[in-house]
């Protein structure tokens, strides 16, 4: 029998082994690269500047005059918690700038994510089925309307009537004396005494009857007219130098805001407004005030911790608001 040739049993060529031994092993394949973690969102760096000033929320809320709840919902991302945007901004700058965050940065990061947002659907273009109405539901109003004008009838009719029984008939005051009785034939007459003609006559009594007191009412009617009316307010200028950022609002004495934001450090606000008007500052410090180009000292009692509240009268002066 013929015998196979086994192929593994074939003479190799000289230098095969050591080609096998120098060729390199098959490379592994590659590990999957980490995911980037995420940027940390802005209440996540305020808490981080924060623990690194070595403060907690309440000793953070204390030494900026604010509520725990402010500071939890700035660290938290809960700024729908705050209000309007304006104090949004404002708490933000404030804050970071406290932890020693960039305020701006964080300022400018909060309105673009609040831009990124889609706005709220309008729900007054949302259809909303036909409705139609009941003719069974007016029958109660109608019927309590006609009740309550019976009602009120008869309450009218009762008082008319009750001021008509109650007026008294007032007998008239008449204007001549009364003749004297003329003497009975019993009774002697006498000599009427002679006047002298130097003296005058006595004169008749008067006819005429006084006019009555007048009324509390009537009286102070005429005591309010006869009052001088207080002279109307005046339009006043109204100048702050801001050598640091705060907050400040002004209103007028009809209660009409002036100015309602976050002023920067190095700006100068010039106001016009009918006197009295309110104040109310963030940095009392960084503030100068000038009424109608006059500087004027804020009160030392109108400062409360960083900020000021304080009214300037007609006068031009400054005095703590009430």
């Amino acid at each position: 029998m013929d015998e196979t040739p086994d192929p593994a049993a074939a003479p190799r060529p000289p230098g095969a082994d050591t080609a096998d031994q120098g060729a390199p092993p098959p490379a592994a394949p590659a590990a999957a690269a980490p995911a980037a973690s995420p940027p940390p969102t802005i209440g996540q760096r305020l808490r981080a500047g924060r623990e690194r000033s070595g403060l907690s929320v309440a000793a953070a809320a204390e030494k900026l005059h604010l509520d725990n709840k402010v500071i939890e919902a700035l660290e938290s991302d809960r700024f729908a918690e705050l209000g309007a945007s304006v104090y949004v901004r404002g708490h933000l700058r404030r804050y970071a700038d406290f932890v020693g965050e960039p305020g701006a940065d964080l300022v400018n990061a909060y309105i673009a994510r609040s831009e990124s947002r889609p706005p709220p659907p309008d729900l007054t273009q949302v259809p909303h089925p036909e409705r139609r109405a009941d003719p069974r539901r007016l029958v109660t109003p109608l019927v309590g309307l006609g009740c309550a004008l019976v009602l009120a009838i008869a309450i009218w009719w009762v008082l008319a009537g009750s001021r008509t029984t109650g007026v008294t008939a007032v007998p008239a005051v008449s204007s001549q004396t009364p003749a004297a009785a003329a003497p009975t034939t019993n009774q002697p007459l006498h000599v009427a005494e002679a006047v002298p003609a130097n003296e005058p006559a006595a004169a008749p009594a008067s006819s005429t009857v006084q006019p009555a007191t007048a009324s509390p009412t009537e009286a102070a009617q005429r005591d309010a007219a006869t009052e001088p009316t207080p002279p109307p307010s005046r339009v006043m200028r109204l100048t702050l130098e801001l050598s640091g950022e705060s907050w400040v609002e002004v209103y007028d004495s009809r209660g009409e805001r002036l100015y309602y934001d976050v002023a920067s450090a190095g700006s100068v606000q010039s106001l016009e407004g009918r006197a009295p008007l309110r104040v109310v500052l963030g940095n009392a410090a960084g503030v100068s005030v000038l009424v109608d180009g006059q500087s004027r000292e804020i009160p030392s009692s109108a400062v409360s911790g960083e900020g000021a509240r304080f009214v300037v009268n007609r006068s031009g002066s400054l005095s703590r608001a009430r």
